[in-house]
């Protein structure tokens, strides 16, 4: 009958904002973060041996003091960052402890991309943001490009964001200028407004610009501006313009050595440096190629393609990839600009180990195209799960029992060489040595199981 399928998604909404109601109450009422980190973990975190931060933390009255777990001393992540700048104050090479950009250095923006769901695209993302912080103490800008706001499900409940965004919380449609102003088809925001979009979340120095349904706002405001075509500016450029103009008034300030004072942390000024500027931005987009995606593309360094390896998978990959390519083409041909001029990468995501065309498809691309294609990729885990059913990544997730537990250690590990993959290209000669040893035991037990 007439207008039933309005009635219907009329009903559906309201389902859903009343179901969002107990989700945003869980949210808020839990701790974000619920996992601490022994004094050997953040050891491996801070790229020192065990027995020097002993000796350090037992020689400065200002290191964190932690909380007692059974006869084990465990840290928060604020201590951790504490740490860092503790270690930064007396260190020949203090950006080892606290990898913040320096005055005048690049701005990396680093895409996730693919044009298929279910990819492992914003997990893969949320992990990589939160890896840099965790083993680097980077500040990290984090824009979620994607209505469906997976990402944003990582960091909901902090205090920039204590439940989930309603169509009243900016997102990146706002921070490019996308919607028309008074004086203007769209809306130039000053640097200072822009830094305002960016939301604090649990995580020190890590910021979120989150997403919700109106961020699907981006295609039609995008599809208006060009139909108008004001100023003759490229519809392409409204978010790296918006980028350049917040990171151009956004410098690098404050020396990772500049943070203690008469041996101990000076709290506030370590606060402000946090949040001064960012080291990088990862930006997750929306699993399809429009004209708003393109504006991410405009504005990113480097582009990351998360993507599974069963054949309609790369026939799909090969759409998207083929698609983009024609889209850049054009633009370049009547404007001469830098586009990803970083590292760019492929990244094969949920392999089955037993899955012998999983394995076929990675070494052909290793073959065909090796320099494209990373050699440390994601297997398939049901661990991941249980951290997901309470919207928490594995760096965050404590498990309750010990298999559970030993299925989430073995997935960090997994994570944490995909992300020193990841680091290896990006900023080369930082990596930990996680990617290599991955690879050593993934393909030695290929072989082993070959013979």
């Amino acid at each position: 009958m007439s207008g039933s399928l309005e009635q219907f998604l009329n009903d559906l909404s309201r389902g859903l904002e009343r179901t969002m109601v107990a989700v945003n109450k869980e949210l808020t009422l839990r701790n974000r973060i619920q996992r601490s980190w022994s004094m050997r973990q953040c050891a491996r975190f801070l790229d020192v041996s065990y027995q020097y931060l002993t000796k350090f933390a037992n020689s400065h009255t200002d290191f964190p003091t932690g909380n007692y777990v059974g006869r084990e001393r465990v840290f928060t992540l604020i201590e951790l960052m504490h740490m860092r700048a503790l270690l930064a104050a007396s260190a020949k090479k203090p950006y080892d402890y606290l990898a913040w950009r320096t005055p005048g250095s690049p701005l990396p923006v680093i895409s996730f991309a693919s044009q298929k769901g279910g990819t492992a695209k914003s997990l893969t993302a949320a992990h990589f943001a939160q890896y840099l912080s965790l083993h680097y103490g980077m500040r990290v800008g984090v824009m979620d490009a994607d209505p469906q706001s997976t990402i944003t499900l990582y960091f909901v409940g902090g205090e920039g964001l204590p439940a989930m965004p309603d169509e009243n919380t900016a997102t990146m449609v706002d921070f490019a200028g996308l919607f028309q102003s008074e004086e203007s088809s769209w809306t130039e925001h000053d640097a200072e407004t822009l830094d305002t979009f960016f939301l604090k979340t649990s995580w020190p120095g890590l910021r979120l610009l989150p997403a919700h349904g109106d961020t699907s706002e981006g295609e039609i405001q995008i599809a208006r501006l060009v139909r108008e075509n004001p100023s003759g500016k490229s519809f392409y450029r409204y978010l790296r313009d918006s980028i350049e103009r917040w990171r151009d008034h956004h410098v690098p300030k404050t020396a990772p050595n500049d943070l203690v004072e008469d041996g101990k942390v000076n709290r506030s000024k370590l606060d402000s440096a946090l949040h001064e500027t960012l080291d990088c931005i990862i930006i997750d987009y929306q699993p399809a190629l429009t004209l708003f995606q393109l504006n991410n593309v405009i504005a990113s360094t480097s582009l990351i393609i998360p993507q599974t390896m069963k054949g309609f998978d790369i026939a799909t990959l090969s759409t998207f990839v083929t698609g983009l390519l024609g889209m850049l083409k054009h633009i370049l041909a009547h404007e001469r600009i830098d586009i990803g001029q970083g590292p760019n990468m492929l990244l094969p995501t949920i392999v089955q180990r037993t899955n012998e065309q999983d394995l076929n498809q990675v070494s052909n691309l290793l073959e065909n195209c090796p320099a494209e294609i990373l050699p440390v990729f994601y297997l398939r885990s049901d661990a991941i799960a249980n951290a997901s059913d309470v919207y928490q990544s594995v760096y965050e997730y404590e498990p309750d029992t010990p298999g559970k537990r030993k299925g989430i250690n073995r997935f960090i590990t997994n994570a944490d060489a995909v992300n020193d993959a990841i680091v290896a290209r990006l900023w080369p000669g930082k990596e930990r040595g996680y990617a290599a040893a991955w690879m050593d035991n993934f393909y030695e037990d290929d072989e082993e199981d070959a013979a």
